[in-house]
């Protein structure tokens, strides 16, 4: 498993490094790996199959994203706690 960062991933799939920070932000798109507070990684393997799964393509489109997100548990979105959740 290869892990690329949020450029490459921009570079790739055509979305936006900043489109990538806000979907982590949400705790919604890809999984990622996130090492240090500033070194955010993807595995293109999860990134590939993220991408081409229909179920995300509301993600991709310019609209906010829709509610009611997938569970973690079928790989489509990587909920996180939000910090008032603490």
């Amino acid at each position: 498993m290869a892990l690329i960062s949020p450029t490459e991933v921009a570079r790739q799939y055509g979305i936006s490094s900043t489109q990538l920070r806000q979907w982590r932000q949400q705790g919604i798109g890809p999984e990622y790996f996130q090492f240090t507070a500033r070194t955010v990684s993807y595995a293109d393997d999860y990134l590939r199959d993220w991408f081409n799964d229909p179920n995300n393509a509301g993600l991709l489109t310019e609209g906010p994203p829709a509610t009611g997100q997938t569970s973690c548990r079928d790989g489509r979105v990587r909920l996180t706690r939000r910090r008032d959740d603490r």
